[in-house]
């Protein structure tokens, strides 16, 4: 295997198969690499907001004489705190929001390009506009509605929840049961969510003893894999979606990331050869993206050479029999939402 690409090698490569629409492809990335960043701390916040909240409610517990000692009080009080943890409505208003933008993100080259090619004619901008809006919403819905072991988005993100409840829960009935000092167990629910797991079995080496493996490494690691499994596969669905809009559009190239130290699937997909280029795939046999969690690579529409495909619009606008492929788009795209 080659060296890989750095992040600056991967947007050379973007730019290179742009061409003289680079702009767009990098105002597309861009809006994408900022989303993604800010995600980590994002997810880190809520967890972090709701296990405070309940160290919180703790310390108010025994200020207010629920005991010196955790006990049964304690737990009984703390339900409905745990039950109404709020990581699961966060989860799905974070996600809602990073969905339409990444859909966005990704829709933005094809957009961009086209937008440039029909401002060149004298066809008007609005039916395309709508085009493209139409194809968005529905990409939105796609990443709702995709289902993973037989469970849609909403499903897996309340899974989540539902483990983080659990892992609390260990985490406050092992208190009980030891008669801990409410102060003291409040401090390892805030340690904890900001630490992980090792940092208990250094601090706390008993209680991690008696709980084994009972609650996850990193309590928000898996829900921040979610988060960035599902922008990913929002930004590909917009890339897809508002590519098939496109009159010029001739495939989707599949750039490999950096992340990848071994061969994996990845590899193929950018490697594979269907007689349009190397990773280029024919118009609706595109890969989805993520091709695994974490994933960073890139898909990117490949559009006909700018000028031959103003000289065959050119062609089409004179008559349209010309060009039986425009005339399609025309009737089937542009015409449909004029």
């Amino acid at each position: 295997m080659g060296k890989l690409p750095s992040a600056q090698e991967l947007l050379e490569q973007l730019k290179l198969i742009a061409g003289p629409f680079a702009e767009y492809a990098l105002r597309g990335r861009k809006k994408y690499v900022d989303l993604r960043l800010r995600q980590d701390q994002a997810v880190r916040s809520i967890y972090i907001r709701s296990a405070d909240k309940i160290a919180k409610e703790i310390r108010r517990l025994k200020r207010t004489g629920a005991g010196s000692e955790m006990n049964m009080r304690y737990l009984a009080s703390l339900r409905d705190s745990l039950k109404h943890n709020g990581i699961g409505e966060s989860l799905q208003e974070l996600l809602t929001k990073d969905i339409v933008k990444a859909v966005d993100a990704g829709s933005t080259y094809s957009l961009e390009v086209t937008m440039s090619q029909i401002s060149k004619t004298k066809l008007v901008k609005q039916p395309l506009q709508r085009a493209f809006f139409r194809v968005n919403e529905r990409a939105v819905e796609a990443i709702w509605a995709r289902t993973q072991h037989g469970l849609h988005l909403s499903d897996r993100i309340w899974k989540h929840d539902q483990k983080y409840r659990m892992a609390m829960s260990e985490i406050i009935q092992d208190g009980v049961a030891t008669g801990a000092d409410p102060v003291e167990t409040a401090r390892q629910l805030e340690k904890y969510i900001r630490r992980g797991r090792k940092t208990l079995a250094v601090d706390y080496p008993e209680m991690m003893d008696r709980m084994g493996n009972r609650i996850p490494q990193d309590i928000s690691y898996e829900a921040l894999r979610l988060v960035r499994t599902e922008t990913a596969a929002a930004f590909g669905e917009g890339t897809i979606a508002a590519a098939s809009v496109s009159p010029s559009y001739t495939g989707m190239k599949w750039v490999i990331s950096g992340s990848h130290p071994i061969p994996d699937i990845c590899d193929d997909l950018a490697n594979a050869d269907h007689g349009l280029g190397k990773g280029v795939w024919p118009p609706g046999q595109e890969p989805p993206m993520p091709a695994h969690p974490n994933c960073l690579c890139v898909l990117i529409s490949v559009h006909e050479d700018t000028d031959d495909f103003m000289k065959r619009l050119n062609e089409w606008t004179k008559d349209p029999k010309s060009h039986p492929d425009l005339e399609d788009w025309y009737k089937n795209v542009y015409s449909e939402v004029a």
